[in-house]
């Protein structure tokens, strides 16, 4: 009877998602600051796509065209494990002749994007955004990319922002966020319940019958 009270508790343990914030980016070099899982680890961020740096202090991309932006790696997580309801936060600014569109994407496949405006001014570009990738593996691919096909419409006017060039930025520090859990499949709570139950039953039946 102990061992099966012992398995149930190590199940138990291991049905247990580990919410973890798995990185922050801080300086414009895209440097990773770890998060509490030291068994995740994620590379810097790099600009892609013919995207340059601003040189500012935030991280910025300019010259942005179809494609331009910035990516990172999940290189490596613990053996067994996987990162579940994965979600990426942070901050941006975005010029008036910027993008109006960038797509957030995880091995080329667009999850969500984030949309500039409505307005001119550059407290109407910031936009704070929290946006949810997923399940992601060991070696994914994580994406932000303009989308020139995406200008989006001014407030009260028919003006567009332009499909290219400008500047993105991130103005405050990107966080990536993830319940860490193993990849087998382990009993749901309700589950373990029914196999708790049915090992007192039998450890009941056996005492009757003594």
């Amino acid at each position: 009877m102990k061992k099966v009270f012992t398995i149930l508790a190590i199940l138990a343990v291991a049905a247990t998602a580990q919410a973890e914030l798995l990185a922050t980016w801080e300086t414009v070099g895209g440097t990773v600051t770890p998060g509490a899982n030291a068994g995740v680890v994620v590379s810097d961020l790099a600009l892609v796509g013919g995207a340059q740096s601003t040189g500012s202090s935030i991280w910025g991309m300019r010259n942005l065209t179809t494609g331009g932006g910035m990516e990172f790696s999940i290189m490596s997580i613990t053996e067994g494990y996987e990162i579940t309801d994965a979600v990426i936060a942070g901050r941006v600014t975005g010029s008036t002749t910027g993008p109006g569109k960038m797509d957030w994407a995880v091995n080329g496949s667009v999850v969500d994007s984030i949309l500039r405006g409505p307005g001119t001014g550059a407290a109407n570009l910031q936009k704070t955004f929290e946006v949810t990738l997923g399940t992601l593996q060991e070696r994914d691919v994580v994406s932000l990319r303009a989308d020139t096909a995406g200008g989006t419409v001014r407030s009260g006017t028919t003006e567009t922002f332009s499909n290219s060039g400008g500047t993105f930025y991130l103005n405050s520090a990107m966080t990536l966020n993830g319940n860490v859990t193993p990849t087998a499949v382990v009993p749901e709570p309700v589950t373990m319940a029914l196999l708790g139950l049915g090992g007192l039953a039998l450890a009941v039946r056996r005492k009757i019958r003594k």
